[in-house]
């Protein structure tokens, strides 16, 4: 409510998980999307993910309760615009909507990453590696994602190659040290 009194913006809908936003992506057509961290269907990174995936000039605006270290690089990595506390005023919100909405980023993760050795990941493979994380195999994540086993398995591969690791678990070990993972 707050956000459709402010002048120069437009709410144009409001849904209570993943699946029914990406479910009105295209009815809707909107510049900015703010999602909670915590959503019923899903998380917040891996909602960036499909909702990119859906509409890549879709600024995206990640809104967390929680400090978990890595979490704005994770979503700047899903390809998050801002990130941003729950507590926030309604003015910072605000905010962030029109400057994302004219194209800003507003993370500090990517810049704040750049003096470290760092692993780069694609969009993708964020979602793959998020997902495994989460303890999916290969056949859930490609029901998730709308991906063949094929696919993700090399996914899966490239991980393994990017981290230098022998197996899936110790590529997750690997990007929760470089700070990919929440802890």
């Amino acid at each position: 409510m707050a956000l459709a009194r402010a002048e120069g913006i437009d709410c144009v809908g409001t849904v209570n998980s993943v699946v029914d936003a990406t479910a009105q992506l295209n009815s809707c057509k909107p510049d900015v999307v703010i999602l909670d961290w915590q959503m019923p269907d899903t998380d917040g990174v891996e909602g960036i993910g499909r909702i990119k995936a859906l509409d890549p000039s879709i600024a995206v605006i990640l809104i967390s309760g929680h400090a978990a270290p890595g979490l704005e690089r994770l979503a700047t990595s899903a390809g998050a615009a801002a990130v941003l506390p729950k507590e926030s005023s309604i003015a910072d919100i605000v905010s962030a909507v029109r400057r994302c909405a004219s194209g800003e980023i507003l993370t500090s993760a990517k810049s704040a990453s750049a003096g470290r050795s760092q692993v780069s990941l694609t969009q993708r493979e964020t979602e793959v590696l998020w997902l495994l994380a989460r303890g999916k195999d290969a056949p859930r994540i490609a029901s998730e994602l709308f991906l063949s086993v094929h696919t993700v398995r090399s996914y899966v591969k490239d991980l393994r190659l990017k981290f230098s690791a022998a197996s899936q678990l110790e590529v997750v070990a690997r990007a929760r040290q470089q700070g990919l993972l929440p802890s």
